[in-house]
C-alpha cells in the first residue's frame, strides 16, 4: 500500500491537539511540521513535555542546560504557534523507570486542562530508540482510553539510510503500516529548530533526516477515531473524514493500550472489595470490565467460580495467562457487558456476586450500564460498584467530569438495596492515591411481582 507525498487532505481533523514528549525539542525535532499543519488548520495545539533535556550530551554551555532548554522549548513554541507548554520535571533518560500510572495521571491532567480531543506522539518504539520517547508514548496511551492517538512515524527506508550513514538506531515502518502521508512546509519547523541552539548546531543527523523526509512527514493510527468521531475544526474547515480502514472499535482501542506496556492497571484487588467481599460464602461471580483481572484473580484464590468479561482480548489472555500459572480456572467471555447482561438476564442464570470496578462511561451510558450489572444478580446476590470520584477530576482517573461518579449516581440502581455508600481515598487501579465512590448493595431474596 504506496502512499502518495502531498496528501494535504488528510489531515485529521480536530480542535485541540496535545503532543505528548519526552524533552525539549522533540515537539520541533520530531513533531515540528506536523504540528504546524494542525496550528495552520486553526486547531488549538499545547505540548506535555516530560523532562527537561538535562542529560543530554550536545553542545556545551555555561549555564544549566535544564534552565537552556526549557527557554529554548518556550521560544520554539512560540514559533509554531503553541497556545500552551507544560514542562515538568522527570530525570531526563529515566523516564522508563518512571510509574506508567503517575505519568499517565499527569498526561490525563494536561488532556483536561486544554481540552483535547487529539493526542499526537512519537510511534510506539520511540522512532529514534532512545527508551525515553518509548515511555512518553506508553504514557499517552495510558493516560487517556478514549481519545485518538497519532503518531510520527519515519519510513523504513529513510530509518535505514540514517542507520547506515550514521550507524544510528532509528526504526522504521513499511507502507503498509503507514495510515497516512501529509504534505508539510518545514518553513516554520527550520525556525524553530534554530530556537533549539543547543541541540541543533552540528546535529548532522537531524539536517540529513529532514533532507531525506523532503516535503512529506508519515503518520500512524496508535487509536483511531470512532465511525461516528468527525471533529470540526474552529475555522469551518472541511476536512475529510476518516477512512473506515482505520476505524477500531473498543476493544481493539483497549487490546492496544493493554499490549502497551506489561501491567497497565495495579495488579492486587481492590481493598473495599476484600474487606467487603472477603467475609462472603464463595459462589459465583462476575467480574464485570475485568480488565487484567486482579480482582477476578482475588476472587478465584477465594474458591469463587468466576466468570471475566470485558471487550479486550489482550486483557483476558494475559488473565488467562495468569490464572494458570497459579492453577486457577477463571472462564473468559469477550464481550460487550450490557449485551452480556442481557443473555444472562434471559437465561436466568444469575451471579452471587457482580463487580464492577473502575468503569467509566459518560452519563448517558453509565444508567444503563449499571442497571446491566444488577440485572446479572441472581435472587439475594451482591453488587459491587466502584470508580473515581468527581472530586479526582485530574489526579487520577478519566479527564472529564462527566465520566467520573458522585454518590448521586450510585443511589438509585435499579432491583438492589444500598448496603453502603461511601467515598474512600487511596490507592485504586493505578498506585496514585485519588478519591473512590464505592456502592455495595443487594437484591432481594426474592422479587415481589407488580400488582
Amino acid at each position: 500500500m504506496t502512499k502518495e507525498a502531498g496528501s494535504w487532505d488528510t489531515l485529521p481533523a480536530a480542535s485541540s491537539v496535545l503532543a505528548i514528549v519526552a524533552h525539549p525539542d522533540d515537539e520541533t525535532f520530531g513533531l515540528g511540521a506536523v504540528l504546524e499543519r494542525f496550528t495552520t488548520a486553526g486547531a488549538k495545539v499545547a505540548t506535555l513535555c516530560f523532562t527537561r533535556g538535562e542529560a543530554s550530551s550536545l553542545g556545551s554551555t555555561d549555564r544549566p542546560l535544564a534552565q537552556i532548554r526549557h527557554e529554548e522549548l518556550l521560544k520554539a513554541a512560540e514559533v509554531l504557534g503553541f497556545e500552551r507548554v507544560k514542562l515538568l520535571e522527570h530525570r531526563d533518560g529515566g523516564l522508563s523507570q518512571q510509574s506508567l500510572g503517575q505519568l499517565g495521571a499527569e498526561v490525563a491532567a494536561m488532556v483536561s486542562e486544554v481540552g483535547a480531543d487529539l493526542l499526537v506522539v512519537f510511534d510506539e518504539d520511540g522512532v529514534t530508540g532512545h527508551p525515553d520517547h518509548h515511555r512518553a508514548t506508553e504514557a499517552a496511551l495510558a493516560g487517556v482510553a478514549d481519545l485518538p492517538v497519532l503518531a510520527w512515524s519515519l519510513s523504513s527506508e529513510v530509518a535505514e539510510a540514517l542507520n547506515f550513514e550514521f550507524d544510528t538506531s532509528f526504526v522504521g515502518r513499511e507502507d503498509a503500516d503507514i495510515d497516512l502521508v501529509i504534505g508539510v512546509d518545514r518553513a516554520a519547523q527550520r525556525r524553530a529548530i534554530d530556537c533549539h541552539a543547543s541541540q541543533s548546531e552540528g546535529n548532522a543527523v537531524l539536517w540529513r533526516r529532514l533532507e531525506l523526509l523532503g516535503d512529506k512527514e508519515s503518520l500512524r493510527w496508535l487509536r483511531a477515531p470512532r465511525a461516528d468521531d468527525r471533529r470540526a475544526l474552529p475555522n469551518g474547515a472541511d476536512l475529510a473524514p476518516m477512512s473506515t480502514d482505520h476505524i477500531q472499535s473498543i476493544g481493539e482501542e483497549w487490546d492496544r493500550r493493554y499490549a502497551s506496556a506489561p501491567h497497565v492497571f495495579r495488579a492486587g484487588p481492590n481493598e473495599t472489595l476484600v474487606d467487603l467481599a472477603g467475609p462472603l460464602t464463595p459462589e459465583r461471580a462476575v467480574d464485570l470490565g475485568a480488565g487484567e483481572g486482579r480482582n477476578s484473580l482475588w476472587l478465584a484464590r477465594r474458591g469463587w467460580r468466576v466468570v471475566a468479561v470485558d471487550a479486550s482480548r489482550v486483557a483476558l489472555d494475559r488473565l488467562s495467562e495468569a490464572a494458570s500459572e497459579e492453577g486457577l480456572t477463571i472462564e473468559t467471555v469477550v464481550a460487550d457487558l450490557c449485551s452480556y447482561a442481557e443473555q444472562v438476564r434471559l437465561a436466568g442464570a444469575g451471579f452471587d456476586l457482580v463487580v464492577l470496578a473502575y468503569l467509566h462511561p459518560e452519563s448517558a451510558v453509565r444508567a444503563e450500564m449499571l442497571g446491566a450489572a444488577a440485572d446479572c444478580l441472581a435472587p439475594g446476590g451482591h453488587l459491587f460498584v466502584v470508580g473515581h470520584h468527581l472530586s479526582s477530576l485530574g489526579v487520577v482517573g478519566p479527564p472529564f467530569p462527566d465520566r467520573l461518579y458522585t454518590e448521586d449516581d450510585l443511589r438509585s440502581v435499579p432491583g438492589v438495596d444500598v448496603i453502603a455508600l461511601e467515598l474512600r481515598q487511596g490507592k485504586s487501579d493505578v498506585e496514585e492515591p485519588g478519591t473512590d465512590v464505592f456502592l455495595w448493595a443487594r437484591r432481594a431474596e426474592a422479587v415481589t411481582p407488580a400488582s
